[in-house]
């Protein structure tokens, strides 16, 4: 079995770690809250910690009944005793279980431990987050990058269908894995920071409510850097800087600390992504999303993670014309980008057609002309 390597930042254990852990993990050490050999509720035994960071642990496990290797998420005790972090931790695995689309984490289960705490399992991949990606390689070339975004987008248009905002999308957040020939396939999780409307269980209406700060400055809403209230437009904009970061390499906003960083957030215009990267394959027309992405008021961003789906699917390489795709789905390995986008067929495609037929309307109007005119008849 092959497990997904540990970020480069963390202290490796002996073997790799699970992408859940990626968001999450630090430093391991000893710790007495260690549940490895537990079965928890008779379905997963937990084989060895692939790592921990402040608020839990993440084990290697096994799904007792089917041998499946899994992942599995531990709040930890002195956590788990305050009410608020459980229900926040019970969110994240209902958030993400509810949604059921391929480009996000599958959720199997959750429920207590034996230590009174609560875990959730979900599946083991093998990659590394997108923030790697970008800190090994820089700026992507615009072809691989859009199919990057456009998978992203598909994953939070089924999340905003199914009234889930994400509220912490950034590179971390985005697992890069393989499937079939596709070795940039996403998978987006951690959504410890999920709002799930019309949820009376969500803990999020008075953890995060009006006031609250909450999220990664680099890539938060000015909306949300406000503690103001939020919608799916929020995503879109952290949407908007994600896409900023791969096409060039670096956020429009960084800072020394968090202050900084979110005063630029909510007073300053961004830096045209041209000027941040100016060697880097970015078009006029992939300036135009992405800012257009990012605007401070929401209200003059796209109005959905479909439309921009389409913005994006839209935009061509550069010293290309842009044109509206067949399909957006058709940029994605094939599959549909943002489910039940009609499709669009190409204007060029059309335009043979479009020139005959009036042409044909010339011929009958000047044949019309000549049988109504005197003389003209033979």
């Amino acid at each position: 079995m092959e497990l997904p390597p540990q970020r480069s930042d963390f202290a490796k254990p002996a073997a790799a770690m699970s992408p859940m852990l990626l968001a999450q993990a630090a430093a391991s050490a000893a710790d007495p809250d260690d549940l490895c050999g537990a079965v928890l509720a008779d379905r997963y035994r937990l084989l060895r910690i692939l790592g921990h960071g402040g608020m839990g642990y993440v084990y290697l496990a096994e799904q007792v009944a089917l041998g499946k290797p899994t992942a599995v998420k531990v709040l930890g005790t002195r956590w788990a005793k305050d009410v608020r972090f459980r229900d926040r931790f019970l969110v994240e695995a209902r958030a993400a279980s509810k949604i059921g689309h391929e480009n996000v984490v599958e959720i199997y289960d959750y429920g207590i431990t034996p230590n009174g705490s609560v875990f959730m399992a979900m599946e083991l991949l093998a990659g590394e987050p997108l923030s790697e990606l970008v800190a090994r390689e820089g700026a992507l070339p615009w072809p691989r990058a859009k199919r990057i975004a456009l998978q992203v987008c598909r994953a939070l248009h089924a999340a905003h269908d199914k009234g889930v905002l994400h509220r912490d999308i950034k590179p971390e957040n985005c697992f890069r894995t393989k499937r079939g020939s596709n070795r940039d396939w996403i998978v987006v999780f951690d959504f410890g920071l999920a709002k799930i409307f019309g949820d009376e269980k969500d803990p999020h209406s008075s953890l995060t409510k009006v006031g609250s700060l909450f999220g990664t400055p680099e890539y938060m809403s000015p909306e949300q850097a406000r503690g103001k209230p939020v919608d799916g437009r929020a995503d879109i904009y952290s949407v908007g800087i994600l896409l900023c970061e791969l096409v060039s390499g670096q956020v429009p906003f960084a800072g020394d600390n968090v202050m900084d960083i979110l005063t630029r957030v909510v007073t300053e215009a961004p830096p045209p992504p041209r000027a941040l990267a100016p060697h880097a394959e970015i078009s006029a027309d992939l300036e135009a999303v992405i800012l257009r992405a990012i605007e401070k008021d929401p209200s003059r961003r796209y109005q959905s993670m479909r439309e921009l789906a389409e913005a994006i699917a839209a935009v061509a390489t550069v010293g290309a014309r842009a044109s509206r795709p067949a399909s957006v789905g058709a940029v994605a390995t094939g599959v549909s980008v943002v489910p039940h986008i009609a499709t669009r067929a190409s204007t060029t495609t059309h335009l043979p057609y479009v020139i005959a037929i009036a042409a044909l309307s010339v011929v009958v109007l000047l044949l019309s002309i000549a049988l109504l005119v005197p003389g003209t008849r033979s």
